[in-house]
């Protein structure tokens, strides 16, 4: 492979990535130039066809719903909130059980947006954590990165285990158990890494110390849990030990441990004036009503079976066909592209909330007659640029996969570690992250590709497969279309490059510790 060939199909993403983090580009006009270099580049660099590429854009305008119909409800339901005055009454029932800043901030970015992740997925915990976070005083900017940060390491077994089922489709990979024990190992890696930044971030080396015996507790239940729990049933590998832990931190500040005033300066926080004046009316139990009923609905509609088969019926899928391009890359012909199950969808759970949450506080007179349409008008002036930069983002991640661009950039990957490609396995993955925002999608897109990679060079099929999708989920924290959900709930809308320029060397590090524990077994 040539180098001007790989550079030619690596140049959309790399023009994205400069518009957004050193141009400062609003997203969506970031994600229409690098759609526009995408689609150039399948013409010239990958030998793609005007029909197969305009077949692209069609695919990737309906897998955009997927993301939009998410993100819709989430943020009518942070607007809602915001009207209702719900926020204030979580941070007063928050700080009723622990005055330790940290680990207030530790429950909502770490904790909750983990369980969150486990339920749900498609953004719903940036989506959610975000504003919650700006509630105990984080400023938005450092709400949206700790909350990536906190989840990241869920995003395999997460939306219960959608992104690993994806690994062991595509693959095909006849060395389940290796492949499971080593993803826990390194995912577990991941999980720990991210609380301790979190607490690097807050306080430095103070506020690690001080916060250790929590963290390395609650890894062992998140990170060592989900090991042990994907062995059973990876179905709730993810699910199971974010729950457990939820329970095991309100049981320790129950017990009176880390409930004591603990807080630092830190660039985390902004200043904020006395709040105890503030109008907090709402009840706990009926501010933390739309949550509960969230994880509940999840659970219902997820997890028990009978009702998850009955709504998983009504489908919207589309047909195509079989697309090849001039460098001889094929994509079969399919009937069911994009199957999207409406009624098992995040986005209809979060509807499911948002309409019974709308109801009970209407019901209550906590929301008056006419704030509806100030919350219709707040919500259709964030979701619009939002919408517009996810559809593109998706359009040209789809463009870059059908073309056979993505494969030429692995194999450019491949081509240069050589013997070594197992510390390069995981940034394959993130790059599958980085331009689908999506674990799973990196799994689909590169899971087959990882298989051929590991029976090539002869390295262990299963160390490589579980560096693609820790890389992976690595890699969501740098998702485009993630970042810019949380900058829309966080009301930080615009300044998307800010957080992907602060985060990527964060990631490149995280994949490159990944990449040597991998090299280790293969």
């Amino acid at each position: 492979m040539s180098v001007l060939l790989w550079a030619g199909a690596v140049c959309p993403i790399l023009i994205l990535f400069a518009a957004m983090s050193i141009f400062h580009m609003k997203t969506d006009r970031a994600a229409l130039l690098g759609l526009l270099c995408a689609a150039a580049a399948s013409l010239l660099v990958g030998k793609s066809s005007l029909p197969v590429t305009v077949m692209d854009l069609e695919k990737g305008a309906f897998s955009a719903l997927n993301i939009l119909i998410v993100i819709w409800p989430a943020v009518f339901l942070y607007e809602m909130l915001e009207h209702a005055g719900i926020f204030q009454s979580i941070r007063k029932l928050i700080c009723s059980k622990t005055q330790d800043q940290l680990v207030l901030i530790l429950l909502i970015c770490w904790l909750f947006s983990s369980f969150l992740q486990g339920i749900t997925g498609f953004g719903v915990p940036v989506a959610v954590c975000a504003p919650l976070l700006m509630a105990i005083g984080v400023r938005p900017l450092w709400a949206v990165i700790i909350t990536l940060l906190g989840h990241a390491w869920a995003n395999t077994y997460g939306t219960f285990a959608l992104a690993w089922d994806a690994l062991l489709a595509q693959s095909e990979t006849t060395a389940v158990f290796q492949t499971e024990l080593l993803s826990g190992i390194f995912l577990w890696g991941v999980n720990l890494a991210g609380a301790l930044l979190i607490c690097w971030l807050y306080g430095r080396g103070r506020a690690v110390r001080h916060m250790l015996p929590f963290v390395l507790l609650m890894a062992a239940i998140q990170g060592g849990g989900q090991l042990g729990v994907s062995f059973v049933n990876s179905t709730i590998a993810a699910f199971l030990p974010t729950t457990l832990a939820l329970a095991a931190a309100w049981i320790l500040l129950s017990l009176g441990v880390y409930t004591k005033p603990w807080q630092m300066e830190s660039r985390l926080i902004e200043e904020r004036k006395e709040q105890e004046n503030e109008d907090t009316a709402v009840s706990g139990r009926l501010a933390v009503f739309p949550f509960i009923l969230l994880a509940a609905v999840s659970v219902l509609v997820l997890l028990v079976k009978p009702v998850h088969d009955f709504l998983y019926q009504p489908v919207v899928q589309l047909s195509f066909p079989e697309a090849s391009t001039g460098r001889g890359f094929t994509v079969e012909a399919t009937d069911t592209y994009g199957a999207l199950h409406l009624l098992t969808h995040a986005g209809f759970v979060l509807l499911l909330t948002v309409l019974a949450a709308y109801g009970v506080y209407r019901s209550r007179k906590i929301l008056k007659k006419g704030q509806l349409r100030d919350i219709c008008r707040d919500t259709w002036k964030k979701i619009v640029p939002t919408s517009l930069g996810i559809l593109f983002l998706v359009m040209m991640a789809q463009v870059l996969k059908g073309s056979g661009l993505m494969e030429i950039i692995a194999q450019g990957v491949t081509a240069v570690s050589g013997r070594f490609y197992g510390a390069a396995a995981p940034f394959v993955g993130l790059i599958g992250a980085f331009v689908t925002s999506s674990n799973t999608s990196s799994n689909i897109l590169m899971g087959s590709f990882q298989k051929t990679a590991a029976e090539l060079i002869g390295a262990s099929e299963a160390a490589i497969l579980a560096a693609q999708t820790a890389g992976g989920a690595i890699g969501t924290v740098v998702g485009p279309s993630t970042i810019l959900l949380g900058t829309t709930t966080a009301g930080c809308q615009g300044r998307e490059g800010e957080v992907l320029r602060f985060m990527l060397p964060i990631v490149a590090v995280e994949a490159a510790l990944t990449g040597l524990a991998a090299l280790l077994f293969v």
